[in-house]
């Protein structure tokens, strides 16, 4: 009862603080000399009492500068596309998650408590807890996952359209600058590579390209990119190996949409067998008593 009662008051005094600060803000009016400051101040996200509680109280979880995992969150939120601006942001983000999950998980507690069965409440704010805190990171893998899919598709129009501008004779740089402007994963990619490729060295944007991969294992989008290496650094030609990858894209593509189909017919014929067990079941089933 202390420890719920603790709880409480730290809420009621976060809850002042936030109000009070919302009301200060609104109030103090700027001066036409603030420039600069207010400029800072405005474009600067402003911490919230809960957030800077969680960091301080949890700082290799929830704070964005001493975070234990923030090279893992860097490398997801490339591999995801950058759902979120900045790292602060996925924190914010994470933060505002695990606040509803132990939200709802103190309810279910406080409920499973008032009718006896403490026990299991706390086991169930557990897992409630377990779900906030890897919530936000499930989200960025499922999205890294979904850009990766879409990877691969992308990666056939895009190549489509490099072979056809290459065989035009359209120079390399030129013809990937032009890919780059069809929009999509793949063109994205390469549209970071030409720009990075006009601010510094090859290698580097080389290096930039392939840390922004969705999939690291990507077998058919490291290969373009070691090909492109190849003609830009051992002046190796780009357009045979253009040529064989679009079609091994192309053979990969047809077989992962036919085994799609393939398992949309065993899903549905399993369906179809569930479904007429049911209504022999419904229909047997009111003279059952007759035989029993």
């Amino acid at each position: 009862m202390t420890l719920l009662i603790f709880l409480g008051a730290i809420s009621l005094s976060v809850l002042a603080f936030e109000i009070a600060t919302s009301l200060s803000g609104g109030l103090v009016k700027r001066s036409r000399l603030s420039g600069v400051q207010a400029y800072t101040e405005l474009t600067l996200p402003r911490r919230s009492a809960w957030f800077a509680l969680l960091g301080a109280v949890w700082p290799a979880r929830f704070d964005p500068s001493a975070a234990a995992n923030i090279a893992d969150v860097v490398d997801l939120l490339r591999r995801a596309g950058y759902p979120y601006e900045t790292p602060g942001a996925f924190y914010a983000a994470a933060v505002r998650t695990f606040s509803l999950f132990l939200a709802v998980g103190g309810l279910l507690a406080g409920v499973m408590l008032s009718i006896g069965m403490g026990v299991a409440g706390i086991a169930l704010a557990g897992i409630f807890v377990f779900l906030g805190l890897r919530r936000p990171y499930s989200q960025l893998k499922s999205l890294a996952r979904r850009r990766a899919g879409a990877m691969r598709n992308n990666m056939l129009t895009g190549l489509a359209m490099l072979n056809s501008l290459l065989a035009s004779g359209v120079g390399v740089q030129e013809a990937l600058r032009r890919v780059a402007g069809v929009g999509g994963p793949f063109c994205n990619l390469l549209g970071l590579l030409i720009a990075r490729m006009e601010v510094e060295d090859f290698a580097k944007a080389i290096q930039t390209a392939r840390a922004h991969l969705p999939d690291p294992g990507d077998v058919e989008t490291n290969l373009f990119l070691r090909d492109v290496e190849d003609f830009f650094i051992r002046n190796r030609p780009l357009s045979s190996s253009v040529q064989a990858l679009q079609e091994a894209v192309h053979r990969n593509v047809v077989e992962s949409t036919e085994a799609r189909a393939a398992l949309v017919r065993q899903r549905s014929g399993l369906f179809g067998v569930m479904a007429v067990m049911g209504l022999v079941v419904s229909i047997v089933a009111p003279f059952a008593g007759i035989f029993f």
